[in-house]
């Protein structure tokens, strides 16, 4: 994938209202400091004032509502054909995987690499937490004004699950019902990485997107996230399995979310820079 040009946008979105947990606003702007020397960023400004109120049965939803139309303006006024997203709570991702989606002819296959699915809605999040809802909303459900400021949806068939472990019971029935596709931690700790070229194969135009949840890597390595989950992916088996994707597929976008930073905070960043920038996700 080319460096930084007028076909890739370099999206800072720290928000953090999804997990109404500010601290993901400083892992994010701790990354960003890490790679902002290297490659050109457009920020999506956020509200830091920490006073949420629930609408909707959305946590924040007006700081989050009005954000996302920032980040769809942003990302208009550019007209990408590539975004990397270093941001906050997985929330973020329903402009740019969108965006994407509707670029390369509603033929985007999306990696979900998140220790949750994040496919509930309002009304089934026991949370009232925007980012345990944002994959349901790209598949088109949830709040209607949040869904309408979506560019496009995803079909059931687009999703691929990787990594995911801890599920609440709305989203078990939904992706039963969807035949939604996963892949285990065990799968990538294993390296069994056929079946994945096998399905994304199937893809009409090879272009995928890679949301990368950090709470996917086992906390026992890495437990600078917001939702630590044990039995995850061992880190470097995570960037093989980045390394593989980005040999073998065309990778269109990559986002990096969830970093709450606890000890070691600059280690920590600069770790997971090296991780984007071994796989070559750095555009």
């Amino acid at each position: 994938m080319p460096k930084s040009s007028n076909k890739t946008l370099n999206l800072f979105f720290p928000q953090w209202q999804g997990s109404a947990r500010l601290e993901l606003y400083e892992g994010a702007k701790l990354l960003y400091d890490v790679l902002h020397h290297k490659i050109p960023f457009e920020q999506v400004p956020v509200s830091l004032t920490y006073s949420l109120t629930s609408d909707e049965n959305i946590l924040g939803y007006n700081q989050i509502s009005s954000q996302l139309l920032d980040a769809c303006r942003v990302i208009q006024a550019h007209s990408p054909e590539r975004i990397l997203t270093i941001g906050g709570d997985c929330g973020v991702e329903i402009a740019p995987i969108s965006f994407l989606n509707a670029r390369h002819d509603q033929s985007l296959s999306v990696i979900w690499l998140d220790a949750h699915s994040d496919l509930n809605t309002p009304s089934s999040s026991p949370s009232a937490h925007f980012h345990g809802m944002p994959l349901r909303v790209l598949l088109g459900h949830g709040d209607t004004r949040i869904v309408n400021c979506a560019f496009s949806t995803l079909r059931p068939e687009q999703v691929f699950l990787v990594g995911t472990r801890e599920f609440d019971l709305a989203e078990k029935d939904l992706i039963q019902q969807e035949k939604l596709t996963i892949f285990s931690a065990e799968d990538i700790n294993l390296e069994n990485f056929s079946n994945v070229f096998s399905a994304l194969s199937k893809s009409d135009s090879g272009k995928i997107y890679i949301h990368l949840d950090l709470d996917v890597i086992d906390p026992k390595e890495f437990p600078h996230v917001a939702c630590s989950t044990p039995d995850g992916i061992h880190i470097d088996k995570l960037k093989n399995f980045l390394v593989f994707l980005r040999q073998n597929f065309n990778v269109v976008g990559c986002s990096v979310l969830e970093f709450l930073p606890t000890c070691s905070k600059q280690s920590a960043a600069l770790e997971i820079a090296h991780l984007l920038e071994s796989a070559e996700l750095t555009f």
